[in-house]
Protein backbone atom coordinates (compact mmCIF):
# COMPACT_ATOMS: atom_id res chain seq x y z
CA UNK A 1 0.00 0.00 0.00
CA UNK A 2 1.48 3.45 -1.13
CA UNK A 3 2.61 5.61 1.61
CA UNK A 4 0.51 8.88 2.24
CA UNK A 5 1.84 12.07 2.58
CA UNK A 6 1.56 13.94 5.30
CA UNK A 7 -0.35 16.97 4.29
CA UNK A 8 -2.57 14.89 2.60
CA UNK A 9 -3.52 13.23 5.95
CA UNK A 10 -3.88 15.73 7.89
CA UNK A 11 -5.89 17.75 5.53
CA UNK A 12 -8.11 15.08 4.40
CA UNK A 13 -10.89 16.09 5.93
CA UNK A 14 -10.78 19.56 4.74
CA UNK A 15 -13.00 21.34 2.32
CA UNK A 16 -12.01 21.38 -1.15
CA UNK A 17 -11.45 24.14 -3.56
CA UNK A 18 -11.93 23.48 -6.63
CA UNK A 19 -9.65 25.91 -8.00
CA UNK A 20 -7.23 25.84 -4.97
CA UNK A 21 -7.47 22.44 -3.26
CA UNK A 22 -7.58 21.06 -0.06
CA UNK A 23 -3.79 21.05 1.30
CA UNK A 24 -1.13 23.68 1.63
CA UNK A 25 0.93 24.86 -1.11
CA UNK A 26 4.33 25.17 0.41
CA UNK A 27 6.70 27.98 -1.15
CA UNK A 28 9.40 28.03 1.74
CA UNK A 29 8.56 31.51 2.67
CA UNK A 30 7.93 32.13 6.26
CA UNK A 31 7.96 35.83 6.84
CA UNK A 32 7.07 37.42 10.56
CA UNK A 33 5.12 41.07 10.56
CA UNK A 34 8.06 43.90 11.57
CA UNK A 35 6.00 46.94 12.08
CA UNK A 36 8.83 49.30 12.99
CA UNK A 37 10.00 48.98 9.74
CA UNK A 38 6.82 48.58 7.83
CA UNK A 39 8.79 45.97 5.87
CA UNK A 40 6.83 43.57 6.49
CA UNK A 41 3.47 42.99 7.08
CA UNK A 42 1.64 39.57 7.67
CA UNK A 43 -2.84 40.24 7.09
CA UNK A 44 -4.59 40.26 10.67
CA UNK A 45 -6.49 37.38 9.96
CA UNK A 46 -3.66 35.61 9.50
CA UNK A 47 -2.50 35.29 13.23
CA UNK A 48 -0.14 32.52 14.50
CA UNK A 49 -2.31 30.10 15.40
CA UNK A 50 -4.00 29.60 12.27
CA UNK A 51 -1.05 30.48 10.00
CA UNK A 52 0.56 27.44 7.98
CA UNK A 53 4.47 27.74 8.25
CA UNK A 54 6.39 28.09 4.90
CA UNK A 55 3.13 29.10 2.45
CA UNK A 56 3.79 32.78 2.55
CA UNK A 57 3.77 34.35 -1.08
CA UNK A 58 4.61 37.70 -1.88
CA UNK A 59 1.69 40.74 -2.41
CA UNK A 60 1.57 43.21 -4.86
CA UNK A 61 0.75 46.26 -2.67
CA UNK A 62 0.19 48.58 -5.09
CA UNK A 63 -2.91 46.57 -6.97
CA UNK A 64 -5.03 46.58 -3.08
CA UNK A 65 -7.52 49.04 -1.98
CA UNK A 66 -6.15 51.57 -0.15
CA UNK A 67 -5.38 51.01 3.44
CA UNK A 68 -3.55 52.19 6.75
CA UNK A 69 -1.04 49.07 6.83
CA UNK A 70 -0.96 47.04 3.38
CA UNK A 71 -0.55 43.69 3.14
CA UNK A 72 3.21 42.42 2.04
CA UNK A 73 2.46 38.73 2.47
CA UNK A 74 0.01 36.48 2.15
CA UNK A 75 -0.42 33.19 3.91
CA UNK A 76 -2.66 29.90 3.92
CA UNK A 77 -4.43 29.99 6.75
CA UNK A 78 -6.61 27.63 8.63
CA UNK A 79 -10.33 27.98 8.86
CA UNK A 80 -13.86 26.74 10.21
CA UNK A 81 -17.03 27.26 8.61
CA UNK A 82 -19.33 29.38 9.79
CA UNK A 83 -22.36 27.84 8.60
CA UNK A 84 -21.00 24.02 8.10
CA UNK A 85 -18.66 23.80 10.50
CA UNK A 86 -16.23 22.17 8.45
CA UNK A 87 -12.61 23.08 8.09
CA UNK A 88 -10.81 24.70 5.13
CA UNK A 89 -7.52 26.44 3.97
CA UNK A 90 -8.46 30.53 2.93
CA UNK A 91 -5.03 29.80 0.62
CA UNK A 92 -2.36 32.55 -0.03
CA UNK A 93 -3.23 32.13 -3.55
CA UNK A 94 -6.94 32.63 -3.29
CA UNK A 95 -6.08 35.73 -0.74
CA UNK A 96 -3.83 37.78 -3.38
CA UNK A 97 -6.71 36.91 -6.05
CA UNK A 98 -9.23 38.45 -3.42
CA UNK A 99 -7.47 41.36 -3.09
CA UNK A 100 -5.39 42.36 -5.97
CA UNK A 101 -7.70 40.55 -8.68
CA UNK A 102 -11.00 41.37 -7.66
CA UNK A 103 -10.61 44.43 -5.60
CA UNK A 104 -12.05 43.18 -2.60
CA UNK A 105 -11.15 45.52 1.07
CA UNK A 106 -8.25 44.09 2.98
CA UNK A 107 -11.04 44.23 5.75
CA UNK A 108 -12.69 41.28 4.22
CA UNK A 109 -11.96 37.72 5.61
CA UNK A 110 -13.32 34.56 4.50
CA UNK A 111 -15.39 33.09 6.77
CA UNK A 112 -17.37 30.51 4.83
CA UNK A 113 -15.89 26.78 2.81
CA UNK A 114 -16.74 26.79 -0.64
CA UNK A 115 -19.90 24.65 -0.67
CA UNK A 116 -21.49 27.13 1.99
CA UNK A 117 -20.36 30.57 -0.04
CA UNK A 118 -22.15 29.28 -3.07
CA UNK A 119 -25.15 27.74 -1.22
CA UNK A 120 -25.29 31.50 0.04
CA UNK A 121 -24.69 33.05 -3.11
CA UNK A 122 -27.85 30.41 -4.82
CA UNK A 123 -29.73 31.55 -1.91
CA UNK A 124 -29.47 35.46 -2.80
CA UNK A 125 -29.98 35.01 -6.33
CA UNK A 126 -33.64 33.03 -5.47
CA UNK A 127 -34.23 35.56 -3.18
CA UNK A 128 -33.44 38.39 -5.29
CA UNK A 129 -35.35 37.19 -8.07
CA UNK A 130 -38.66 36.10 -5.57
CA UNK A 131 -38.36 40.48 -5.36
CA UNK A 132 -38.71 40.61 -8.43
CA UNK A 133 -41.75 38.46 -9.25
CA UNK A 134 -43.52 39.48 -6.26
CA UNK A 135 -43.76 43.46 -7.86
CA UNK A 136 -44.87 42.25 -11.00
CA UNK A 137 -48.34 43.65 -11.79
CA UNK A 138 -49.44 39.75 -13.56
CA UNK A 139 -47.35 36.74 -13.42
CA UNK A 140 -47.50 33.55 -15.79
CA UNK A 141 -48.19 30.49 -14.63
CA UNK A 142 -44.54 29.66 -14.84
CA UNK A 143 -43.27 32.79 -12.77
CA UNK A 144 -45.95 31.61 -9.87
CA UNK A 145 -44.19 28.33 -10.03
CA UNK A 146 -41.12 29.87 -10.09
CA UNK A 147 -41.72 31.88 -7.13
CA UNK A 148 -43.14 29.06 -5.05
CA UNK A 149 -39.73 27.38 -5.91
CA UNK A 150 -37.57 30.38 -4.40
CA UNK A 151 -40.46 31.08 -1.35
CA UNK A 152 -39.99 27.21 -0.55
CA UNK A 153 -35.86 27.24 -0.78
CA UNK A 154 -35.83 30.49 1.71
CA UNK A 155 -38.19 29.01 3.76
CA UNK A 156 -35.98 25.66 4.17
CA UNK A 157 -33.07 27.85 4.95
CA UNK A 158 -34.45 29.57 7.51
CA UNK A 159 -34.57 33.17 5.88
CA UNK A 160 -37.60 33.13 4.96
CA UNK A 161 -40.62 32.54 8.14
CA UNK A 162 -41.96 28.89 7.53
CA UNK A 163 -45.20 30.69 7.71
CA UNK A 164 -45.31 31.18 4.31
CA UNK A 165 -46.36 27.99 3.87
CA UNK A 166 -49.54 29.15 2.83
CA UNK A 167 -48.39 31.46 0.27
CA UNK A 168 -46.29 28.87 -1.36
CA UNK A 169 -49.34 26.64 -1.94
CA UNK A 170 -51.48 29.76 -2.89
CA UNK A 171 -48.67 30.34 -5.98
CA UNK A 172 -49.00 26.56 -6.53
CA UNK A 173 -52.93 26.78 -7.16
CA UNK A 174 -52.44 29.53 -9.32
CA UNK A 175 -50.44 27.00 -11.53
CA UNK A 176 -52.38 24.39 -11.20
CA UNK A 177 -55.44 26.58 -12.57
CA UNK A 178 -53.57 27.75 -15.47
CA UNK A 179 -53.60 23.90 -16.83
CA UNK A 180 -49.76 24.13 -16.94
CA UNK A 181 -49.39 20.49 -18.10
CA UNK A 182 -46.16 20.59 -18.69
CA UNK A 183 -44.94 21.79 -15.45
CA UNK A 184 -47.03 19.23 -13.41
CA UNK A 185 -43.80 17.24 -12.18
CA UNK A 186 -41.98 20.70 -10.79
CA UNK A 187 -45.40 20.89 -9.09
CA UNK A 188 -45.82 17.40 -7.44
CA UNK A 189 -42.05 17.83 -6.17
CA UNK A 190 -43.07 21.49 -4.83
CA UNK A 191 -45.65 19.91 -2.98
CA UNK A 192 -43.62 17.31 -1.62
CA UNK A 193 -41.09 19.59 -0.25
CA UNK A 194 -44.07 21.59 1.17
CA UNK A 195 -45.75 18.94 3.44
CA UNK A 196 -41.88 17.62 4.76
CA UNK A 197 -41.12 20.99 5.56
CA UNK A 198 -44.99 21.12 7.55
CA UNK A 199 -44.14 18.09 9.12
CA UNK A 200 -40.66 19.43 10.72
CA UNK A 201 -42.43 22.59 12.01
CA UNK A 202 -45.39 20.21 13.53
CA UNK A 203 -42.42 17.96 15.24
CA UNK A 204 -40.00 21.14 16.22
Amino acid sequence: MPKVKQPEKEYADYVEHPRFGRTPHVTGLNPESDLLTGKVYVHWHSPPECRIPNTAIAADVSRQAPATLPVTHYYDARRECRDCGRRFIFSAREQKYWYEDLGFPLEADCVRCIICRRKQQGLAGKRERYEELFHLAARTPAQSLEMAECCLSLMEEGIFHRRQTQHVRKLLKEAAVAGDKDSQALQDALRERLNLLERDTKDG
